[in-house]
């Protein structure tokens, strides 16, 4: 009779658990992995420690990355620089996975420590979209009464506006509609809270006085802009008006707005892109104001 014996794997004849098969690294995975969180693809490599450095820089950028909306300078940067960062993840795991043919999984190359971190990262930029969308929300231009300002179809990123915040007059604001609040319009701020405004031929007159208005459109030969008599404003009211005034639904048809209906005052813009579908490049990162 002959037996025939298998080979012991390492670590059998000392009556030790037999070590994990060699699983090679996949470099197309390690740069996906990279690709979708900065980090994970070191993980994924057995470089425990460095990728937790990464996504722990990955995650503060997110969360600090936030305040960088409020210009569009900083904002592009924020998102050129993250972009940078995360290619830089995947060149490294990408190098590092090609030389891991013989790579064993380690206690930190499991599912659930992928999982845990895959879900944690997903909470983080979670967290961090949804702040940014409540601090700097995006709204779009659905009127042409704001034109040569603003454009319909254009995409604003705006700046929130807190209870405490004060409005000046000049200042472009986002507010809903009085009578029906599902309705969102962008208007010029005219007429402070305690005024006495009346609108002529298109022109402005507070406490008698007529106001300088330079972003105001020009008239326009043959029509008639719609007048209002002199009339107060109550101590939460403001008044608004679009800047292409013969051509804008706006305070002197639904009233004043008030301050509680004020939700955000627009920054730059983000896109611009026609009815037709016409995309305007030019106007991207233009200030709205």
């Amino acid at each position: 009779m002959h037996l025939t014996v298998l080979p012991r794997r390492p670590g059998e004849a000392a009556g030790l658990p037999a070590s994990p098969p060699p699983s090679p690294r996949k470099p197309w995975l390690a740069v996906l992995l990279s690709l979708l969180w900065p980090g994970l693809g070191q993980v994924y490599n057995g470089r425990f420690r460095k990728g937790l450095s990464l996504l722990g820089v990955a995650a503060a950028w997110q969360l600090l990355g936030i305040g960088a909306a409020e210009t569009f300078r900083w904002w592009l940067s924020s998102l050129a620089g993250y972009l940078l960062f995360s290619v830089y993840a995947a060149w490294q795991a990408q190098r590092m996975a090609r030389g891991l043919a013989e790579f064993r999984p380690g206690v930190n190359n499991t599912l659930p420590v992928y999982l845990g971190l895959i879900v944690a990262m997903a909470t983080i930029s979670a967290v961090a979209g949804l702040a940014e969308h409540k601090a700097f929300p995006i709204y779009t231009v659905s009127q042409t009464s704001m034109r040569p300002t603003l454009r319909s179809g254009d995409y604003l990123r705006c700046e929130a506006l807190g209870p405490r915040d004060i409005i000046r007059r000049g200042q472009l604001v986002v507010f809903e509609y009085p009578s029906r609040h599902s309705l969102i319009f962008v208007k010029r701020v005219v007429g402070l809270p305690g005024e006495v405004v009346e609108v002529s031929d298109g022109l402005v007159y507070v406490n008698g006085d007529p106001i300088e208005e330079g972003y105001y459109a020009a008239r326009e030969p043959g029509y008639k802009s719609l007048d209002m008599p002199p009339a107060r404003l109550a101590p939460d009211e403001y008044y608004v008006m679009g800047d292409n005034r013969h051509a804008s639904f706006d305070s002197r048809s639904f009233g004043p707005v008030n301050r509680a209906r004020m939700l955000a005052t627009p920054l730059y813009i983000i896109a611009s892109i026609s009815g037709k579908g016409e995309f305007f490049a030019d106007r991207i990162g233009l200030p709205a104001r």
